[in-house]
């Protein structure tokens, strides 16, 4: 019931409820329970006591003794004095506040913000609107518990909700043990990006020394940020980098890292030179439906990645490639123009005779049938401008176009010819031989057709059935022999092999179907095995003598595909030769993966008188909030360890810990870094540059 200017109050001999509405700042009705009401007319003022609950709106206070003044809406509160409305709760042990805008003190007071779990204590806590607070003698964290795993305590704290709390004269405890003072401190009550300092990381490498990492991350727009870092290290010297990310309009968006480090100190790296590297990476749209990516990788040198790459694929890099990229479709057209930029990274590399691709051009016709006849037409055209600082320079266009067709008879089986014609053009430097042109012819045909059955398995949901199918096929390659000797040499494009071979391959596939309690069928295709040889034709019909070191018959390769779900996969890829009955490459890959923090993958590699090789890691979330990761490289040729690390994250409710072991040929490291709620860690020593 909506009233105006008058109170009803019902009287109870243990409980007493009033509902009244006033003039005010809000016209929603009040509602107050007690075990005992007092109503001083004179004064418009209700005294309650026991159990009282008063609310209008989404605010309600308890309290053991509350007057309310039904005026003003203002209430004095005593005793387990506890208000709530939607940004949260504040208790204490006397309060004064405004039920209409929930403004008001509290005294020896608790207070909590929901929306980011964010508790303040205080002598005195004053709610100074929907979103501020000011805390005095106080302290805030955003753990739980009586005795909370970290917080500030500040003499004097402002706190906006979506904003910062900032404290003067703070000092940092763990538990409730003082670790850290300082005189100012902002820190973020928000889950949006905020710019500010992260925590820090440090360690010691027997390569660097002791390290030290700072980084500062700044909110740009609602669509960049960057973070800026500085690194410094005993033994080799400061670092500082800068990362910067963004995204333009719907599908345009980058990322950019720049590192420097200025060498200097003690233990062979006095005389180090000044380091640097940058990475961009960028994918999207520009007007006229081009494409435009990006991906630019540069170091001063090889020693850069050897001191911070963190991974296999980094500190063993032989090169580092850059490829800018324009390209547009055209119905079955096809254009990309790439410029391609290579530094070699080898230790007596010369690379002002390293080949550069600038640009590379290519335009292609897709496999398109040709009206309504078995017939398909396609063209491949690239065109190539080699260049170097010194030694040969020259463009080169390549060619292809090609006439294939497939052919079906009695639906039993599939025949699929391909006739190409190739010719490549070269335009050179005095250092070459001028104009040269070269002319190829190759022919393909493809055999191959399937036989399958299907088996049900009975089940009503899940694997419900398999289809088995078994898949010979047969290829035979063409390419006469012609002479190549008077063509520059860039790359292996320069000198087209000749062919005269036939591989043939048998191939099994195990494809399950899953049904859902809803009806709707997945399909997985579980397994896949495909045994392949060549036959080479051309050796065949020469003196055995003359090619007694040469076989006719290829390697066997074995390719083997498992996926029994989505989370497991089974790789392997095995070259046999039946001549010597050894394996001459060896290649097998296993994973496992529940979730980020559960997985297991292994990896051996191996190549006859080249290398042999084993990885594997391992995280783990079962001793969970502890959680765990272990990567080993081993060298099964030298037999001795490359690497081996043992990642620790202890997360809590609040905050976590990081500390990794990275045991490697030239360099132990140890790394230790936090994160507290709020605030993110410093994440990579040698800013972001190399990283996935």
């Amino acid at each position: 019931m909506r009233c105006s200017a008058w109170v009803v109050v019902l009287l109870f001999s243990v409980v007493g409820t009033v509902v009244a509405a006033t003039p005010g700042e809000s016209d929603e009705p009040v509602s107050l329970q007690a075990d005992s009401l007092d109503y001083d007319k004179a004064t418009a003022t209700y005294t309650a006591e026991g159990k009282v609950d008063l609310q209008q709106g989404t605010t309600q206070l308890f309290a053991d003794k509350v007057r309310y003044n039904t005026k003003t809406g203002d209430a004095e509160a005593e005793g387990h004095v506890d208000l709530r409305d939607v940004d949260g709760q504040l208790q204490g042990e006397q309060m004064d506040v405004n039920i209409r805008t929930s403004v008001g003190t509290a005294q020896q007071a608790h207070g909590f913000i929901s929306s980011y779990n964010f508790h303040l204590a205080g002598q005195e806590i004053s709610k100074l609107g929907e979103q501020k607070y000011r805390i005095r003698n106080g302290s805030f964290t955003t753990c739980d518990g009586d005795v909370p795993a970290w917080k500030f305590a500040a003499k004097e704290v402002n706190v906006t909700v979506g904003g910062y709390a900032k404290a003067k004269h703070v000092t940092f405890y763990l538990h409730d043990i003082p670790v850290l003072y300082t005189p100012y401190l902002a820190y973020p009550v928000k889950v949006e990006r905020e710019s500010g300092f992260l925590m820090p990381g440090f360690g010691y490498s027997s390569e660097r020394g002791m390290q030290l990492s700072l980084a500062y991350y700044q909110v740009l727009a609602r669509n960049m940020d960057a973070t800026l870092y500085v690194d410094y290290f005993s033994d080799m010297g400061i670092g500082t980098g800068l990362n910067y990310r963004y995204i333009f309009g719907d599908d345009n968006e980058g990322e950019a890292d720049l590192y420097y480090i200025s060498g200097y100190g003690d233990s062979g790296y006095a005389d180090l030179d000044d380091r640097f590297a940058y990475r961009w990476e960028h994918l999207g749209t520009l007007p006229g439906q081009f494409r435009f990516s990006a991906d630019v990788e540069y170091v001063s040198d090889r020693e850069y990645f050897e001191d911070f790459g963190t991974v296999a694929e980094e500190y063993d890099k032989d090169e580092v490639e850059s490829t800018v990229a324009l390209s547009r479709q055209w119905g079955n057209w096809n254009m990309t123009a790439e410029l391609l930029y290579t530094k070699d990274l080898e230790e007596d590399a010369d690379n002002d005779h390293t080949l550069q691709r600038l640009p590379e051009i290519q335009l292609d016709y897709n496999r398109t049938r040709i009206g309504q006849t078995p017939f398909y037409a396609k063209l491949d055209a690239t065109s190539t401008y080699f260049w170097r600082r010194e030694g040969l320079k020259g463009e080169r266009m390549d060619i292809r176009p090609a006439l294939s067709a497939i052919f079906q008879p009695g639906m039993v089986a599939e025949i699929e010819p391909e006739i190409g014609y190739r010719e490549r053009l070269y335009w050179t430097s005095s250092e070459g031989p001028g104009f040269e042109h070269a002319e190829n012819m190759d022919f393909s045909t493809r055999v191959s057709t399937r036989v399958s059955r299907i088996f049900t398995l009975g089940a009503t949901t899940g694997l419900t059935k398999l289809k088995h199918s078994v898949e010979p096929e047969a290829t035979y390659y063409y390419t006469p022999n012609k002479k190549q000797d008077d063509l520059p040499y860039f790359d292996s494009a320069d000198r087209v092999e000749n062919a005269n071979e036939v591989e043939y391959a048998l191939v099994n596939r195990l494809v399950g179907r899953f049904d859902s309690e809803n009806g709707s069928p997945t399909y997985l295709e579980l397994v896949y095995f495909r045994l392949s040889q060549t036959y080479d034709i051309w050796l065949s019909r020469r003196d055995r003598e003359e090619k007694e070191d040469e076989d006719r018959f290829s390697d066997i390769r074995g390719e083997l595909i498992v996926r029994p779900s989505n989370r497991w996969t089974f790789d392997v890829d095995s070259y046999y030769d039946p001549h010597r009955n050894e394996l001459s490459k060896f290649t097998a890959e296993f994973g496992a993966r529940y979730s980020d923090d559960h997985r297991y993958t292994a990896s051996y590699r191996y190549k006859e008188d080249d290398s042999e090789y084993l990885a594997t890691t391992l995280a783990v979330d079962w001793l969970d909030p502890l959680f765990v990761t272990y990567e080993y490289r081993h060298d099964l040729v030298e037999n001795h360890r490359l690497e081996n690390m043992v990642a620790l994250e202890y997360r809590s409710q609040c905050w976590s810990v990081f500390v990794s072991y990275r045991d490697r040929i030239e360099d132990h490291e140890i790394m230790v870094s936090f994160a507290l709620s709020g605030i993110g860690s410093v994440g990579h020593i040698g800013a972001s540059l190399g990283t996935e």
